[in-house]
Order: C-alpha cells, then sequence, then structure tokens
C-alpha cells in the first residue's frame, strides 16, 4: 500500500514538469529536459500616483511671500489701495507694488510686528498708517491706503497797492525831482508810489525850474508834463519871511513847493500866491505883493481842519462800510476814493463773497490822503500761508498814547506789533496836549525793531485880543463930557 502511494506521488510530480519543459522550445515537440528559466526586464519607468497638497491661499491675489520662521505660523495682510503700481513698505521696507486694487504679503505670525504701512508712488501723496493688528495663522488682515495727486497751488496775485508817475519834460533831459528827491532825467517814469500827493520839479540849465503837485492813484500813472520857459535875465528880489502857528507847514509860491515854516520865500517883484499846507488843518491861501530889494513878515495862524480823503485798496468787488455805512465797492484797479471824511477814528469792513471779512479801526487825517490796505483772505478750512513778518516795540513819552501802524489803531503805549509785513510802515501816535508825531520806519523779517519817541507838548493857540481901556482913561473921558456940556450951557 505504501509503495503505491509512493509511486503515484511521484507520477504527479513529472505530470506537472512536463508543460513547463515543452514551453520552452519553439516547436511543437514535447521534451522531457528541463529548460533555464528567463525572466524578461521593462526599461519604462514606473508610473506611481502623485500626492497633492490642498492649496488654502487665495488663487486670485497677487501675493508676496515673506520667510515664515520654522515652526511659526503664516497670515496675510492684504493692502488696498485706489493706484495700481504704488509701492508698499512694512517698516521703511519695499514689500512690492499694488495690481488690480490689492497687495497680499503673507508674513509669519511669530516674526517681528509691523508698525507702520505706507503707499507711495511718484506724483502722488503718499499714505501712511499703522495695521490694525498682525494676523494670526491663516488670517488676512486688510488695509486701504487712498493717494491723491500732487496739486499745484495756484498762486494769489495780490492786488495793485501803488501807481507811478510819468516824466516828459519840454525840451526834453530835464532833471526831475520827486519831494526833493532827484530820480534822473525826462522821460522817465517812476513806480511803486503809494497813493498819495506828491511835490514834482524839473530842472533844466538856461530855464526856469518847473514845479508842481501830482496826484497818485492806486493802478494809474499820473503824467507829468512840465514846459519849460528860458530863463529871464537876472533881476533884484524881495522876499517874503513865512511863519505858522503850528510850525512845519508846507511852503507853496506859484504853485510851486519851497519848504516848511518858518521859512524865508525869495521872489521877484509883483504879485504871488502864497499857500500853506499842513496834515489836519485846512489849506491857507493868500496874494502877497513882493518889493524888489524889502522883506516883509507872513504870519500865518492855521486853522483846524474836519475832513480827509480815504484810498482803500482790496479785492475788486468787495463791499465797503464805514460805521455800518454803506460806502462804495472797490473798482477794477482794486481801490475806492472816498472823500469828506470826518477826522477821527471809524470802524472800516470790507466784505467779498467767498472772502473773510476784513474789519478795523482807522484813524482818518484831515486834509490828507488816507491809504488803508484791506487784503483779503479766501474763506473755508485751508489756513492761509503764512507770511514771514517782523515787528515793532513801541515805547513813547509820554505812555499810553495812541498808536496808529499804516493808519490802523494797534493799541498804546508801550507796544509791540509783531505781524507787520516786511518793507516800510507809517506809524502815527497820538496822545491829548501833544503834537502827533509820525514817521515812517523799516520792518525786518524775523526780527523786531524798537522805536523810542518824545511827544513834544501841543502849543497854545495866540489869541489877539485889544487891552481893556484904563479906569484913568475912563474918568479922564467922563470928566472931559461933563465939561463939554457945562460949556454948551453957559452959551445958550
Amino acid at each position: 500500500m505504501t509503495k503505491k502511494l509512493l509511486i503515484l506521488v511521484l507520477a504527479l510530480c513529472l505530470i506537472a514538469v512536463a508543460p513547463l519543459a515543452t514551453g520552452a522550445g519553439t516547436s511543437g515537440s514535447a521534451s522531457l529536459e528541463p529548460g533555464p528559466v528567463i525572466i524578461e526586464t521593462t526599461t519604462e519607468p514606473t508610473l506611481l500616483p502623485t500626492l497633492t497638497e490642498p492649496n488654502t491661499e487665495p488663487t486670485t491675489l497677487p501675493t508676496t511671500e515673506v520667510t515664515v520662521t520654522v515652526g511659526g505660523g503664516k497670515g496675510w495682510i492684504d493692502v488696498y489701495g485706489n493706484v495700481d503700481g504704488a509701492t508698499v513698505y512694512f517698516d521703511g521696507s519695499a514689500q512690492g507694488t499694488i495690481a488690480g486694487g490689492i497687495l497680499s504679503v503673507a508674513v509669519s505670525t511669530t516674526g517681528s510686528p509691523i508698525r507702520t504701512i505706507t503707499v507711495s508712488k511718484s506724483g502722488y501723496m503718499s499714505w501712511s498708517g499703522s495695521l490694525p493688528h498682525m494676523p494670526s495663522d491663516g488670517e488676512h488682515v486688510a488695509v486701504y491706503a487712498t493717494i491723491n495727486p500732487l496739486t499745484t497751488v495756484p498762486t494769489t496775485i495780490p492786488p495793485v497797492m501803488t501807481g507811478a508817475i510819468y516824466a516828459q519834460s519840454s525840451p526834453a533831459g530835464a532833471a526831475i525831482y520827486l519831494n526833493g528827491n532827484f530820480y534822473g532825467y525826462a522821460p522817465l517814469t517812476i513806480q511803486s508810489l503809494a497813493p498819495s500827493t506828491y511835490s514834482m520839479k524839473a530842472t533844466l540849465t538856461g530855464y526856469t525850474p518847473d514845479n508842481t503837485l501830482i496826484n497818485v492813484y492806486v493802478g494809474q500813472t499820473a503824467a507829468y508834463y512840465p514846459v519849460l520857459q528860458q530863463s529871464p535875465q537876472p533881476r533884484q528880489t524881495g522876499s517874503a519871511y513865512v511863519t505858522s502857528n503850528p510850525n512845519h507847514a508846507a511852503v507853496h509860491a506859484d504853485g510851486g513847493y519851497y519848504g516848511t515854516t518858518p521859512l524865508t520865500v525869495n521872489l521877484y517883484p509883483g504879485t504871488h500866491q502864497i499857500v500853506l499846507k499842513l496834515t489836519g488843518y485846512n489849506d491857507y491861501s493868500t496874494n502877497v505883493w513882493v518889493t524888489a530889494g524889502q522883506s516883509q513878515n507872513l504870519p500865518v495862524t492855521m486853522s483846524t481842519a474836519i475832513l480827509g480823503t480815504v484810498v482803500i485798496t482790496s479785492v475788486p468787488g468787495a463791499k465797503v462800510s464805514i460805521d455800518s455805512n454803506t460806502a462804495g465797492t472797490i473798482n477794477t484797479a482794486g481801490s475806492l476814493t472816498l472823500s469828506g471824511v470826518n477826522t477821527g477814528n471809524h470802524i472800516f469792513r470790507v466784505t467779498a463773497p467767498g472772502y473773510n471779512d476784513w474789519l478795523n479801526t482807522v484813524y482818518i487825517q484831515a486834509n490828507t490822503v488816507n491809504s488803508i490796505s484791506a487784503p483779503l483772505t479766501p474763506a473755508g478750512a485751508s489756513p492761509t500761508p503764512v507770511q514771514p513778518t517782523g515787528g515793532l516795540a513801541i515805547a513813547s513819552s509820554p505812555a499810553n498814547a495812541d498808536t496808529y501802524i499804516d493808519n490802523l489803531l494797534r493799541g498804546t503805549t508801550p507796544l509791540t506789533v509783531m505781524d507787520l509785513s516786511p518793507g516800510d510802515h507809517l506809524v502815527r501816535v497820538s496822545a491829548p496836549g501833544y503834537v502827533d508825531y509820525t514817521t515812517t520806519t523799516t520792518v525786518t523779517s524775523g526780527q523786531t525793531a524798537p522805536l523810542a519817541l518824545t511827544l513834544a507838548v501841543a502849543p497854545t493857540p495866540t489869541t489877539t485880543f485889544s487891552p481893556a481901556p484904563a479906569p484913568v482913561l475912563v474918568l479922564g473921558v467922563l470928566a472931559a463930557v461933563i465939561l463939554t456940556g457945562g460949556y454948551i450951557r453957559r452959551r445958550c
């Protein structure tokens, strides 16, 4: 039984090996010899499936990566801007430019905190702001920046505040003087003159000098055309010694300016018109007869004037009022002239649409042209650019005197005024019982100039009166009357 089983196992093994031997050949014949086992290899790469990590970052935003500290988280700062191409800075370090209205920057949540974000571009005003907070892991923090184009501030052309005089003589080439100062030879133009009345003089060798007064108005050029006459043969003259109460009155003879009182005026024989002018007083005019080789006295008492002229310069179209009463409108040349204004302090107001009102107290001097500059500032939130200024520190004896600068009341002495524009300014100091002190002083930008002055006591007006008759004279007259009456009765 055992042998039979062993034979059966062997037979099964032979049957199992037979197919392997026959498959190795190319023919259909079977072979019982075992052949070599051949394993065929391939050179093609084995394609393995690729694992892709899911992307959690926004796919539509341009992102600039910042190195993330190992082990730290990552967040994003989204900077939204209104101008593409603007550069974004974190604490002064450029991070990239805005495209499509946004720049998203990845940052480490464990890195140094970002304090300041700046957005800038050429031709625009830069924007700076602080980060609301550092983003946490996976968080987006938004920052909104708006930059505006740089704009050129329009230059405001100040209104014209001066005038000019054009002088042309016949014959040409005469020397031209203004208020006694030589300016050149005709023809010439004297520029930048404040509105006022000026004394003009033209001289030329062999000709009689010409003297006249010229009025200058804002924005206008006054003409001075002296026609010179050949000088007459030398002849003897007479003189007039002119005095005035008060002194320092300007003396004009036949329209020509000669100086201030007390003054001796030499004139040719004949009749001459003498005119005296003094600020705050009425003009005095008279005719005098001059005899050759003789001198005469001309005492003059000036009477106080009560009216003056005002020239206001401001924005064309502005309305002017005096003491709440409408006075007029600034013309296209930027000025308004008002005549017959009572002397003393007045409240002037100048208004125009789109401008802040100008309001000030002004002292009007009689018998003169009072110039007032009333610059208006545009209304609105934007501050007016501060111009460089200087100052004056004014002290007087006596103190507590009213102080006017360019005819505007600024207070009482001692006084320091710090908002004066560089250049010349008219200063007037007044106190009851004293002669007004008037001077022109120069202000320098950034400096305060001292001005100390002493007011002169006003002279007591002289009164002409006849002395009262003496008692003895009265008794004598009465006695004469009584005796005459008795004599008449006896004759009768």
